[in-house]
């Protein structure tokens, strides 16, 4: 009797190994099964954010190639305007001072016209392209006179200072620059 029940008992623990082992396996499936669900899911991940980055560097792209043309097109524009006015003082500057025929008209022309060929050179400077940019985006008097959305003025040692101010929202706003 006592092999038969060592027996029994052998079985009940072979049988117990058994179950244990078929639950270990399928937990073990369940784990694979997920893990493979993760792996698609980042592999998808992937591939957006890759197409995602591919349309955003494109878009990039283009946006310089318009602002390259738009730099170059400004260039020429204010050469041409710099030039016209240039001839336009030379000119004037002949027209007044032969007209009085004086040395004194000649003076004035001639003073007239350094002026204008100053104003002229300075359109030609960055400082100048970018103040004519400014007042073809109509921002030239707002800046100069610090007027706009969530910009402040005050006084302080005899002088008006210009400070941007946050909106409601904390938002800062100003003007474009180009």
């Amino acid at each position: 009797m006592t092999d038969e029940r060592e027996l029994d008992d052998g079985l009940a623990a072979f049988d117990q190994l058994g179950r244990e082992m078929a639950e270990t396996n399928r937990l073990l499936r369940a784990v694979r099964s997920e893990q493979a669900t993760r792996n698609q899911q980042e592999h998808n991940l992937s591939a957006e954010m890759r197409s995602a980055l591919k349309q955003a560097t494109g878009a990039s792209q283009k946006a310089l190639q318009a602002s390259q043309a738009e730099i170059r097109s400004s260039l020429l524009w204010t050469g041409l305007t710099a030039f016209l006015i240039v001839l336009v003082a030379f000119g004037a500057g002949y027209f007044f001072g032969q007209r009085s025929g004086t040395e004194k008209g000649q003076a004035e022309g001639y003073q007239k016209a350094r002026n204008q060929e100053a104003a002229a050179s300075w359109a030609n400077t960055p400082a100048g392209q970018r103040a004519y940019g400014l007042d073809r985006l109509g921002s030239l008097d707002m800046l100069a006179l610090c007027k706009g959305d969530g910009w402040i003025t005050e006084r302080q040692k005899g002088g008006t200072v210009c400070f941007p101010k946050l909106d409601a929202k904390g938002n800062l706003s100003g003007w474009y620059i180009p």
